[in-house]
């Protein structure tokens, strides 16, 4: 039996249907719904205010322009795509990369704390595969040094650390409804802020950017109908498995970079004009109902993450991350470390799983941000091992069973 998809986006007919409704009503930029879910979204959370951003990564940027005096440093993971990079420097900040903690993939507390000083402008954390950083250490440490905190919480909506949601322990807070979050506007993002002046100023600044141009948000939905249609379970087994599992044994790059992010890592010193619009109605639209089963989404991938975990704890050759069943981790992927990655995908491929390497990389160590260098071993080494096993609410118990079955072996512990 062919294996269902490594992941799937969070989309659904009705979510389509909504999309084509409002595009040939005219709708697309009329109504009041980005203000219901930034209400919705401030009331979930528990949180002041909440303003919706055209995508997640421009909330970090005007968040941390916001917080900053201009080449101040902002204390953050390596571990990350390389455009949360860009958005501290065009905010005007300086990059300055703390190592990880070895299990979660997630900024260790230790080093930020040993790097703060009178040069730190303000720190980040990032909540990544929906694993909670050690926030509320973190910003214990904030608080003392005076240092403004944002959290990149844009894989972890629902996430909670003692019934408290990340994404609030700070001064800012970043969600995204990206196609591959829990909540899906095909993109687009949000940001918290327990501060009215700060929530006046983000606000104030948004209204005036440009509505998001039909055309460009079209050609995202369309890559969305493209992988929803490619991952579709019988599409999937009968064909686009078969063509990339083929793909990936026989090393035919063109097929292996379809699935394959952040390729030509570059540095930007201003943001993009395209990025300063304003999310639309429909994107709200779109979001709102999803609010209604985040809960039970997360249910079902922290479900998977105990199969995982129970399967894989006695394997010392690999690195589990630690298992809550509390929504202290909502378990967006589950990332198990390895010391020969391609060896394993390898076998994993040969054996019909479809799990992904995750292809982020160490920012501390590209050449494109080595003015910002700092030796970050573990990051380095997270980078190279990562192994994204699928929790998504639509995978089978069959598939992630086959998962455990296959790496147990692997690691001849059948």
């Amino acid at each position: 039996m062919q294996p269902l998809p490594r992941f799937r986006i969070y989309s659904r007919p009705r979510e389509y249907a909504q999309l084509a409704r409002d595009v040939v009503s005219r709708r697309w930029n009329v109504g009041e719904s980005c203000r219901e879910l930034e209400e919705a979204i401030a009331r979930r959370v528990d949180v002041g205010h909440a303003v919706c951003a055209s995508k997640a990564r421009v909330g970090i940027f005007l968040a941390i322009r916001a917080l900053i005096q201009p080449g101040r440093a902002v204390i953050l993971s390596p571990y990350t795509i390389t455009d949360v990079i860009n958005m501290v420097i065009c905010a005007g900040g300086v990059p300055v990369f703390a190592d990880l903690e070895p299990d979660t993939c997630n900024v260790d507390a230790a080093e930020v704390e040993k790097l703060i000083d009178a040069e730190t402008g303000a720190v980040m954390v990032t909540h990544l595969h929906g694993l909670a950083c050690d926030v509320e250490r973190i910003a214990d440490v904030c608080r003392q040094r005076g240092v403004p905190l944002v959290e990149d919480a844009a894989q972890a909506f629902g996430a909670r650390r003692a019934g408290r949601h990340v994404g609030t322990f700070g001064d800012a807070g970043i969600y995204s409804f990206g196609m591959y979050k829990n909540m899906n506007a095909f993109f687009g993002g949000m940001v918290v802020t327990p501060h009215e002046d700060l929530g006046e100023r983000l606000r104030a600044e948004i209204e005036g950017f440009p509505p998001q141009e039909l055309g460009y948000y079209l050609s995202k939905v369309a890559t969305g109908v493209a992988t929803d249609v490619a991952t579709w379970p019988p599409l999937f087994r009968s064909l686009v498995y078969r063509v990339f599992r083929f793909g990936f044994l026989h090393d035919v790059g063109l097929l292996n970079n379809q699935v394959t992010v952040d390729q030509n890592p570059e540095m930007k010193r201003s943001l993009p004009e395209s990025y300063l619009r304003r999310l639309t109605p429909t994107q709200a639209r779109l979001v709102l109902p999803q609010l209604d089963r985040v809960e039970s989404d997360i249910l079902a991938r922290i479900a998977f993450a105990e199969l995982y975990h129970q399967g894989l704890r006695d394997v010392p050759e690999i690195d589990l991350p630690p298992l809550y069943t509390d929504f202290t981790h909502t378990y967006t992927y589950f990332p198990i470390q390895v010391d020969d990655r391609p060896a394993l995908l390898r076998r994993l491929m040969q054996e019909r799983c479809d799990v992904a390497a995750q292809h982020l990389r160490n920012c501390a160590d590209l050449d494109c941000f080595s003015e910002f260098y700092r030796d970050c071993p573990r990051a380095r080494r997270t980078a190279r091992s990562v192994v994204l096993l699928p929790t998504y609410p639509r995978y089978s118990l069959v598939d992630a069973h086959r998962n455990v079955r296959v790496i147990r072996e692997y690691f001849g512990r059948a």
